[in-house]
């Protein structure tokens, strides 16, 4: 008998289905209803979403192009290292003064720096100090679920367990010193969609206009 209720307690918890998850859009824009690239989202659970699944660590390049960091905002799961290469044809100078990653390295044509491993949450500033123009973003995450809005404004994070969230946004162009904005969304099994418009400050040009944030 013992054994019978085991292999039925088995058989119910083997037919029980998967939590749910579903994939969840932001649409992201400026005040003028422009859509915003490098828009970065985060998720946090709110009390009763799923477990995360770990991601495994990876290496992140951040190039140097036509004086250029490429991608201007990277986004960098704790743990994570980043590594700078230089594809220009000039010498850079990338620093960075941030408290979370303090570093600097000047990289010749076709050279690249030591790898950077990053281990607490943040934003890391980085420049050059040979081209003040040149600027990167490294937005650093402890969130399982974390993107960069793409040219069209369009973010996508797939396979979120059903609950609540808060999803906390910024961007480069947020006012220093303003509120984190953040909104709570609620995950269910079919795939969902939020617009936000972000209140971000007009985009600046330097002298060659060339956009920087």
């Amino acid at each position: 008998m013992r054994l019978s209720g085991l292999l039925l307690l088995l058989g119910l918890l083997a037919c029980r289905p998967a939590a749910m998850a579903a994939s969840f859009t932001f649409q992201i824009t400026d005040g003028g209803g422009r859509a915003l690239a490098d828009a970065v989202v985060t998720l946090t659970a709110d009390g009763d979403a799923g477990p995360a699944k770990p991601l495994p660590p990876r290496e992140h390049f951040i190039d140097q192009q036509d004086e250029t960091f490429i991608p201007a905002v990277e986004v960098v799961p704790v743990g994570d290292v980043v590594i700078f290469r230089n594809s220009d044809r000039t010498r850079h100078h990338v620093y960075s003064f941030s408290p979370l990653a303090t570093f600097d390295y000047v990289l010749k044509p076709n050279e690249q720096s030591q790898p950077i491993k990053l281990q607490k949450p943040g934003v890391v500033a980085v420049g050059c100090n040979i081209h003040d123009f040149m600027l990167n973003y490294l937005f650093v995450t402890d969130s399982r679920w974390a993107a960069k809005s793409d040219d069209k404004g369009a973010i996508t994070l797939a396979e979120v367990p059903a609950g609540s969230y808060v999803a906390h946004f910024w961007h480069p162009r947020l006012r220093p010193g303003a509120p984190q904005p953040a909104q709570k969304v609620t995950v269910g099994a079919e795939p969902g969609k939020l617009g936000v418009s972000l209140p971000v400050l007009p985009e600046r040009k330097d002298d060659g206009e060339r956009s920087r944030y």
